[in-house]
């Protein structure tokens, strides 16, 4: 490697942690957690239906 790559990829390097620490945690959108609530009341409702339906037709 010439001396020139060397910089070249140290330099990068050091750009992809800057970036990597600048994005570690951001608040969640408005949407994204309307699809959160959405996901969960979801999935508990149906766990509920499944449990009633699998006790009533044991």
């Amino acid at each position: 490697m010439t001396e020139s790559e060397l910089r070249t990829e140290e330099h990068s390097s050091v750009n992809v942690q800057e970036v990597l620490s600048e994005d570690e945690w951001y608040p969640l959108l408005p949407v994204e957690k309307k699809l959160i609530s959405i996901t969960l009341g979801l999935g508990l409702v149906l766990m509920v239906v499944f449990i009633i339906v699998f006790k009533v037709f044991e």
